[in-house]
């Protein structure tokens, strides 16, 4: 064995905490705002969209570039936004017009520099039954649940919308449905992931092998609409929250999330200094809202993460405020604004919690909370009780083998070959929540025949939960850290 080689690991946080172009914000002045090209989200004030629609966008000055026709909305391109707002929402169709906001993958980096062992003996081949995974067995009881009911969950579809899956992994590849699979992102053609953060997620909800997930077994299907860079339109978001309850997913995971208004738009004309409303209700939640709502209607359970950034999501107004200072687009948010999908009714909201290895359960320093706004906790991983102990801390899990480094650092190949590596946040909080759903879904599937519907599986996972924190529901953990072995079993508290 090798002497102690010192390396200087970067541990991604790896969220998918959706920071839209809506930084910053106070209406801007004139001069700061260029009149180019602009894209803008158009809801419909019916959930389908209007046959003439292209015609009414061309009309008032624009061109429709996506739609979602079962939720009544579109996209579209203008270099004339102040009037073309004006001019659709003169039509009695249009229920509002706001900006089309950017998604990005927001990665903060935490650097840690800590002793790690390098050694040239061969890789761990057995990962579960290395003492790796504190995450799982903290959700699985040390796995009690694991076999329990397995013979339904090929049965159980859970769609990720995320980065893709490396759909070879020899921990996923048995597990996943590359036919079903689709991509969102213009240009691309499939659902590989290039970025590492999807299939870090379908691993920790039903990965089978040197590895385990929360629900071995459970098929996976990915929605893919983040590239490489992590970059992506709202609206593609919407679109696969639709297919996936379409092709019948039984559980929706959404690793991803950023803030979006509850209120009003205004814009404000760089030429003129005219302020034109874009409609009484902020177009991007009401587009979001219908899309949650959709699925939920089709029975589909909607499992979101609250976030990392370290927010009490209880009181949305004070966001507003900072959104608006110092904006420089024309654009001026009027109301609440909130963090989604996770504060959508119906989705099931879930904090990250540290612990493991001996160590008391305690909120992840990055994670969002608030009462009423959380409804689960689950293992999201963070650097140990003083944020000093490295990376055994965070959530392991599987990433592409065939990218270089994809997220994963030198020390997790060094132990365990190409296809691992940590991350940390309330991106690896969820998955835990969407394969502790699958489990229980192929339970009630099992014994009855039929499926438990959302709220069904809401209620099963809340009142099974372990409590944490002060007794009963808190705004940290909300009902407690999900426990499949006790969904399973029928555990209440």
């Amino acid at each position: 064995m090798r002497g102690k080689a010192k390396i200087f690991m970067t541990f991604m946080l790896a969220v998918l905490l959706v920071m839209s172009t809506f930084v910053s914000g106070a209406a801007a002045s004139n001069a700061d705002v260029q009149n180019d090209e602009e894209q803008l989200l158009v809801v419909f004030r019916s959930d389908s969209i209007p046959q003439n629609a292209e015609d009414l966008v061309a009309q008032a000055g624009g061109e429709v570039t996506y739609s979602v026709p079962e939720i009544g909305t579109i996209e579209v391109t203008t270099d004339e936004p102040a009037s073309f707002i004006k001019e659709m929402m003169n039509n009695r169709e249009v229920l509002s017009v706001g900006p089309s906001l950017e998604v990005t993958l927001d990665l903060p980096e935490l650097e840690v520099a800590e002793e790690a062992e390098v050694t040239n003996e061969p890789p761990v081949t057995n990962i579960w039954e290395s003492g790796y995974q504190w995450d799982i067995e903290m959700v699985t009881d040390n796995g009690a649940s694991h076999d329990l009911y397995r013979e339904a969950r090929e049965d159980v579809v859970v769609a990720v919308i995320d980065s893709g899956f490396d759909f070879d992994h020899p921990d996923l590849a048995h597990v996943v449905d590359e036919e079903g699979s689709r991509t969102f992102v213009p240009g691309t053609e499939d659902s590989w992931d290039f970025n590492s953060h999807g299939t870090h997620v379908a691993g920790t909800i039903g990965a089978d092998g040197s590895m385990k997930g929360v629900a071995p077994g459970t098929t996976l299907r990915s929605y893919r609409v983040f590239g490489a860079t992590g970059g992506a339109q709202q609206i593609w978001i919407t679109d696969a929250i639709i297919a996936a309850a379409d092709d019948g997913a039984d559980v929706i995971n959404m690793s991803l999330g950023g803030t979006r208004l509850l209120g009003q738009w205004f814009f404000t004309d760089p030429e003129t200094g005219e302020r034109v409303r874009g409609g009484n209700s902020a177009a991007d939640y009401v587009a979001y809202n219908r899309a949650i709502r959709y699925a939920i209607n089709k029975g589909v359970t909607i499992v979101a993460s609250a976030g990392n950034s370290e927010m009490d999501l209880s009181n949305p107004a004070k966001v507003t405020d900072q959104l608006n200072a110092g904006r420089n687009d024309g654009w001026e948010a009027k109301g609440a604004t909130v963090y989604v999908p996770a504060q959508m009714p119906g989705a099931i909201t879930v904090s990250a919690t540290g612990g493991g290895f001996g160590t008391e359960d305690r909120l992840a320093f990055y994670s969002n909370y608030g009462n009423g706004a959380i409804d689960l906790g689950a293992p999201g991983g963070d650097l140990g009780p003083t944020r000093t102990e490295g990376s055994k801390y965070l959530v392991l899990s599987a990433v592409p083998t065939y990218l270089e480094y994809g997220g994963r650092g030198p020390e997790a190949e060094a132990l365990f070959g190409k296809g691992y590596g940590w991350k940390g946040g309330t991106s690896m909080a969820a998955p835990q929540v969407s394969g502790a759903a699958a489990a229980y879904i192929a339970k009630v599937y099992a014994e009855t025949g039929n499926k438990p519907n959302p709220r069904q599986v809401q209620n099963a996972l809340q009142q099974t939960a372990v409590d944490a924190g002060k007794r009963g529901y808190d705004p940290i953990f909300g009902h407690g850290i999900v426990n499949a072995n006790r969904a399973l079993n029928g555990i209440r508290r």
